[in-house]
C-alpha cells in the first residue's frame, strides 16, 4: 500500500480525430513522468466497431494540462496472430515497407502485406510492390496524418491494392500491418 502513497492519477485522452475520449488513467508522482507515455488501445473500443478487434493505436503523451494529458499519435499495428492466420502453405506473401510524408510535415513509415493465391515469382511480387507504393504513396501526399490513419482504418487503401493487384495476379489478402511515426512536427 506505500508505493501508492504520495502518487496522483492522471487521466489521459485520445487526439480528436479519434473522438477525444479518455482512453486510459495512470498513476505518478512527478505529473512530468507522464509525458512521453505510450498507451495502447484496440480501434474496436474507440470506433465501437468490433469487426476491427486486431487493430491497435499507440499513443504517446504529449501534453499536460493539469491532472488530464493529452496524446498524439504514435504507431498503429495489427495482431500478429490474425495475419499469420492469413498466410496458408502454398502462398506467396509479398511485403512492401514505404516511408511516407504526410501533407501537415508527418514522416510515417508503413508497411503493408499481400498474401497471393499461389506462390509467385519474384518479378509477379516486384510489380504488386510497385502497385503497393503507387496507390499509397499519392495519397499520402495529399492527407494529413489523420485522415490517412482514418483511412487505413477504413479500409480504403486495402481493397484498393487488393482490386488494382489483382489484375496482374490473384490477391487473396491485403491488409496495412504497421504505421510508425517516424518523424513528428513540431507543431503537433
Amino acid at each position: 500500500m506505500k508505493r501508492w502513497k504520495g502518487k496522483d492519477w492522471f487521466s489521459i485522452f485520445a487526439p480528436s480525430w479519434i473522438g477525444g475520449m479518455k482512453i486510459a488513467e495512470t498513476p505518478a508522482t512527478d505529473s512530468e513522468s507522464i509525458i512521453g507515455r505510450v498507451v495502447e488501445v484496440p480501434v474496436s473500443e474507440l470506433v465501437k466497431d468490433q469487426a476491427k478487434y486486431y487493430m491497435n493505436l499507440h499513443f504517446k503523451v504529449d501534453k499536460l494540462d493539469g491532472n488530464n494529458a493529452s496524446s498524439i499519435f504514435h504507431c498503429f499495428d495489427c495482431v500478429a496472430e490474425y495475419v499469420m492466420r492469413m498466410s496458408r502453405k502454398g502462398l506467396g506473401k509479398c511485403t512492401a515497407v514505404l516511408d511516407v510524408v504526410t501533407k501537415d510535415g508527418w514522416k510515417l513509415q508503413v508497411t503493408v502485406g499481400a498474401m497471393l493465391n499461389r506462390k509467385g515469382n519474384i518479378a509477379i511480387k516486384k510489380k504488386i510492390s510497385t502497385i503497393i507504393s503507387e496507390i499509397i504513396l499519392p495519397k499520402s501526399k495529399e492527407m494529413n496524418h489523420d485522415d490517412f490513419i482514418k483511412a487505413v482504418l477504413a479500409g480504403v487503401f486495402q481493397v484498393k491494392i487488393k482490386k488494382t493487384g489483382s489484375k496482374v495476379y490473384p490477391i487473396r489478402f491485403c491488409e496495412v500491418t504497421k504505421i510508425e511515426a517516424m518523424k513528428v512536427p513540431q507543431a503537433a
